[in-house]
């Protein structure tokens, strides 16, 4: 392919070029139909045991999701820092990033206390030693003397070490439910 010297910004393509980028282009089909029929074989017989090694797994997810709703209600902070790994990173729904040490600060210390906190709709994936939960939680928040109600649809990302379940990071995006 060369440039058009005419300077209209448009590819110009001899009919050599175009030769090799058919070739190019009808290569690059073989192999990646191959690679992903190879890729397909291989992995069949590890997917399951990959995303579901232990049937048990996605209730604990579950369990753990209500357990941190629950020290959030009633201002379980230190038990809550403590099943989060220490590269824990939050998005909350205002878009806001938040390392792990700036979160814990801003739930001490923040203006709005959480009076209920419901999670629903979880669903769990596991890929062995990390889990993907998705969900909705309806949140009732008390701030400057307001009881408001908000709702959130929300990813957290758990990390197994050591046997034990930590939360890795956490993104909430604001929904009117």
């Amino acid at each position: 392919m060369r440039w058009n010297a005419s300077g209209t910004g448009k590819w110009g393509v001899d009919r050599r070029g175009l030769m090799r980028l058919m070739v190019h282009l009808a290569l690059a089909a073989v192999v990646t139909a191959g690679t992903a029929t190879v890729a397909h074989a291989q992995g069949a017989a590890t997917r399951q045991a990959d995303v579901h090694p232990n049937a048990n797994t996605e209730d604990e997810i579950k369990a753990l999701e209500k357990k941190f709703a629950d020290l959030i209600v009633h201002d379980g902070w230190d038990e809550y820092e403590k099943r989060l790994a220490p590269e824990y990173t939050r998005t909350g729904s205002d878009g806001k990033l938040e390392k792990k040490e700036d979160a814990m600060a801003g739930f001490r210390k923040g203006p709005r206390k959480v009076i209920v906190m419901e999670p629903e709709e979880l669903r769990v994936q596991v890929y062995t030693d990390t889990a993907v939960l998705q969900g909705m939680e309806t949140i009732w928040v008390r701030e400057l003397g307001r009881v408001s109600t908000k709702h959130e649809r929300f990813m957290k990302v758990f990390v197994r070490r050591d046997g034990e379940w930590y939360l890795a990071t956490e993104q909430a995006t604001a929904t009117g439910k």
